[in-house]
């Protein structure tokens, strides 16, 4: 066992993260120094990608933003009073414990933001941490292991170059592999009621930002057959402003050939501008979409209505993501029935692109890609007995028959009553629908029979003034 692992499960066994001052103290000495090197931070992540200066700046300050978020989580007098709820004659039922060991795997994707918030979540709740760092020339690498050994308590942090076995870090310990992505893919649907240009703007922005690599980049786009050739023409547009980088720039002699290949494969290249390309396809089988779209290719595909458009988006199978664009009411019909780990309506928050996936069984949070529970484990202390508890025991305890079978009648007495439920709902999608259909049906029948009364009464005059 190295010597820096040694030290670390030592400092777990100790406690020495457990005080809440000392992680506030951690978390701040941190932020300081990423404040302090703000340039040479931004360079590296420039030199490692294909980001353009914008990009880096917003990986740099989603960073910063997500540390201030943890430091505002930790509570002072809230983590004292739980201490000591116990010694108060209270529970303290959401007691937590740091699992100890944090043993963290980066993924290859925007690796600063990534790395950076893991450590931070994990020191919010108490632990050490141990992060898997093969040896690289690339820049980023390098400057993560500085910044972190110049920063935080080198007893609590430490670096392998090798993966680490269970033996090597003890008992309490979890594994954070960060490439271990939810399976899935992201899917788009821009209804007859959406505003275009804000739809397409959303959308390429998602699809072509940080190289194209987010994990919640869209992958098929539907949009309704009424609307695909103003919102293919905005899609162009907006791509216009989404120049290539220098990295990007590549390959331009073998495009004429793939962009073939694609129109034998059923796709139409609409635009080659910008840093990827947008296709249209109306022959998809969306079982088939590939996991890495090639290119930063921005897949379009139409659909009929509501109802096709939620029949192809779960065809495509688990959805890490939804993005839907439409009037509010037809947008609650699709995310009801699209199932999808998370939906966003009419919006794609940009800091969502940024980082990794959060782990299986974890709702995704805008602000903090990491909640703290998933780094720690609930230790919840009780000291009052409920009164369920002592219904128990007093039946337990009953000896008498008789009097066993008047304390079941008794308890079962105070059991819910059946709740009285109202006898209609408000009018919903179906609703307005099956009242349409009727208005339309029936406005051509009373129209009848009015030109038939009509017709009666005048017959009827006209038979009563010759007589």
């Amino acid at each position: 066992m190295a010597a820096s692992l040694r030290a670390v499960r030592e400092a777990v066994l100790d406690g020495r993260m457990h005080n809440t001052f000392t992680r506030q103290t951690q978390l701040e000495a941190l932020q300081q120094t990423l404040l302090d090197k703000s340039d040479a931070i931004q360079d590296a992540i420039l030199a490692d990608t294909s980001y353009v200066a914008s990009e880096a700046a917003v990986e740099y300050l989603l960073t910063l933003n997500t540390l201030k978020e943890y430091h505002k989580s930790l509570n002072v007098d809230r983590a004292l009073q739980d201490e000591y709820a116990i010694a108060r004659g209270e529970d303290a039922a959401n007691r937590r414990d740091p699992m100890g060991i944090v043993y963290i795997v980066p993924t290859s994707y925007t690796v600063f933001y990534s790395i950076l918030v893991a450590v931070a979540g994990a020191l919010t709740a108490g632990n050490c941490i141990v992060i898997e760092l093969s040896n690289s020339l690339q820049a980023l690498p390098v400057l993560i292991k500085k910044l972190l050994a110049s920063s935080l308590d080198p007893k609590t942090i430490a670096f392998v170059s090798t993966p680490a076995t269970d033996e090597d870090l003890g008992p309490q310990h979890m594994r954070l592999h960060q490439d271990n992505h939810l399976p899935g893919k992201v899917v788009a649907v821009v209804d007859r009621t959406a505003n275009i240009n804000h739809a397409a703007e959303a959308l390429v922005a998602a699809r072509f930002s940080f190289g194209g690599r987010s994990p919640y980049a869209p992958d098929l786009v539907l949009v309704n057959e009424y609307i695909k050739e103003p919102f293919l023409m905005a899609l162009v547009q907006a791509s216009v402003y989404f120049l290539p980088s220098a990295g990007a720039i590549q390959g331009d002699e073998r495009r004429q050939g793939k962009e073939d290949q694609e129109e034998r494969g059923g796709l139409r290249v609409v635009s080659s501008l910008g840093r990827g390309k947008i296709v249209e396809g109306d022959r998809l089988d969306p079982k088939a979409l590939p996991d890495n779209p090639a290119d930063g290719r921005l897949l379009v595909h139409t659909v009929r209505s509501l109802d096709h458009a939620i029949d192809l988006s779960n065809m495509v199978g688990n959805l890490r993501g939804a993005y839907v664009f439409a009037h509010e009411k037809s947008a609650k019909y699709l995310t009801q029935f699209i199932n999808a780990d998370v939906s966003f309506v009419n919006h794609i928050p940009m800091e969502v692109l940024v980082g990794p996936t959060p782990p299986k069984q974890v709702a995704l949070d805008r602000s903090m890609r990491y909640p703290t529970t998933i780094f720690s484990v609930p230790r919840p202390h009780y000291i009052t007995p409920t009164l369920l508890s002592q219904s128990v025991t007093d039946i337990l305890r009953t000896k008498s028959a008789s009097t066993l079978r008047s304390t079941l009648v008794l308890e079962s007495s105070e059991l819910v009553s059946p709740t009285q439920r109202s006898l209609g709902g408000g009018v919903g999608f179906f609703e307005q629908g099956i009242l349409t259909g009727l208005g339309l049906f029936s406005i051509p029948i009373l129209a009848g029979v009015s030109a038939l009364g009509y017709w009666t009464w005048t017959m009827v005059q006209n038979h009563g003034s010759r007589m």
